[in-house]
């Protein structure tokens, strides 16, 4: 029922439910408000801090939110959220970018391997709540330049997310070193979704070498279990 709510355009929004239900306290307000965007669709601003972050991880397949429930609904709520997702799983797969290890240790210095491409540079806190700024390089000559991530945590796992555009820029010149190019319709995809945040579920697989004893702190384990949800949504397994 709650899900019905949150893609029925006149239906009350599923965090005014869960407020109703957390009571007022500015406690429950904001537990209320980070699991009624999760289920939305709606990008959490979160007060995670670089330390947050510190580990290992492997992509483990698409990632998108929206950053206001207008842009949300535009794209059909959380249903068309999930479809997007579903309809990017097999480029993802193409380029690689499941599977994909990813380090950030406690100084922000972070590597990420797209099919062989090794992408490094420094991560550090954005402006924003739960945004975060990569300087990225390809190998120790070619800089990228700057990528605002946004960033959700849910247990240990991120999802680690950009502006569609910048994503796009990101998959594109990826493609040119390993020998492809972005197929249009990826491109098209990426370029109808203005107002997303799109990237990847990135899964802890351990502590990163360089900052062990800074294990990242579960600042948002009031989420925990949302993931599993919206993966049941998308026809996936609850595990």
């Amino acid at each position: 029922m709650l899900l019905m709510c949150g893609v029925t355009a006149n239906a009350q929004s599923i965090s005014d439910i869960l407020r109703g239900l957390g009571g007022n306290t500015s406690s429950s307000s904001s537990t209320t408000s980070t699991i009624g965007n999760l289920l939305e669709g709606i990008f959490t601003k979160t007060d995670i801090t670089l330390k947050d972050i510190v580990g290992e991880y492997k992509s483990a397949g698409p990632a998108v939110t929206f950053k206001s429930e207008n842009w949300l609904q535009k794209a059909g709520g959380v249903a068309g959220a999930a479809a997007l997702e579903t309809k990017l799983q097999p480029y993802y797969e193409q380029y690689g970018l499941t599977g994909m290890p990813l380090t950030i240790d406690q100084d922000g210095n972070f590597t990420l391997s797209i099919k062989g491409v090794r992408l490094s540079g420094v991560v550090t806190q954005g402006t924003e709540k739960g945004t975060f700024i990569f300087n990225i390089m390809v190998g120790k000559a070619l800089k990228l330049g700057k990528f605002t991530a946004y960033i959700q945590k849910s247990g240990k796992n991120i999802e680690l997310m950009f502006d569609a555009t910048k994503l796009k820029q990101l998959i594109s010149t990826v493609a040119k070193f390993t020998g492809g190019k972005l197929v249009g319709a990826l491109g098209s995809l990426l370029d109808s979704y203005e107002g997303a945040c799109i990237g990847f579920q990135m899964n802890y697989t351990g502590s990163a070498s360089t900052g062990s004893g800074t294990n990242s702190t579960d600042t948002t384990s009031s989420s925990s279990g949302i993931g599993s949800l919206l993966n049941i949504l998308k026809g996936g397994s609850s595990e």
